[in-house]
């Protein structure tokens, strides 16, 4: 009977013990999965916030975007309004008119197409800061051409009163030479 005891009393400690290392092993196997759980965790905390940094700074982004656009589209509404005046200037020279509203109208589909690329980017920032150099250029170059004009104008007329002048001097002679007759 003791030995019959003792059998029983290591079949339950044999028992216990594989009892022991199924949970030791059970246990490890919910550690490891809690450390990957709290990895996977620390990697969307990591992206999280890396995600909200970027998102801060696509909003300044957009920001100083929006500014720009905004001092881009006031400059291009005063160089309008001047090329506007410009072109009032211009109605008694009708070519050039013609050529200002072109330059004009380009410009204006340039602006529209534009304003479509602003929100895309550095390229499109670099774009659009391409057309405002290249109104500023046709300005400049309206300017010219408008100066060049009345230069021409102004040695137009100079030409014109010296051929008046020689015509009336013409006409005494004419008018003395019939006189004597």
């Amino acid at each position: 009977m003791k030995r019959l005891i003792t059998t029983l009393l290591v079949l339950v400690t044999l028992g216990l013990c594989a009892v022991c290392v199924v949970q030791w092993a059970r246990e490890e196997r919910y550690r490891m999965h809690i450390a990957g759980l709290a990895r996977q965790l620390e990697a969307e905390n990591t992206a999280r916030v890396e995600a909200e940094r970027k998102a801060a700074e696509y909003e300044k982004e957009i920001e100083r975007l929006t500014i720009l656009r905004a001092e881009v589209e006031a400059k291009l509404l005063a160089a309008t309004n001047e090329l506007t005046a410009m072109g009032a200037d211009s109605v008694a020279r009708g070519f050039t008119l013609a050529f200002f509203l072109n330059e004009w109208v380009q410009t204006q589909a340039k602006l529209a197409a534009t304003e479509a690329v602003v929100g895309k980017g550095a390229e499109a920032l670099k774009e659009h800061n391409a057309s405002v150099t290249a109104q500023n250029a046709t300005i400049i170059k309206q300017n010219e051409m408008l100066k060049q004009l009345v230069k021409e104008r102004d040695e137009a007329v100079e030409k014109l009163n010296a051929r008046t002048r020689e015509f009336n001097e013409l006409v005494e002679k004419y008018n003395k030479l019939a006189k004597q007759q």
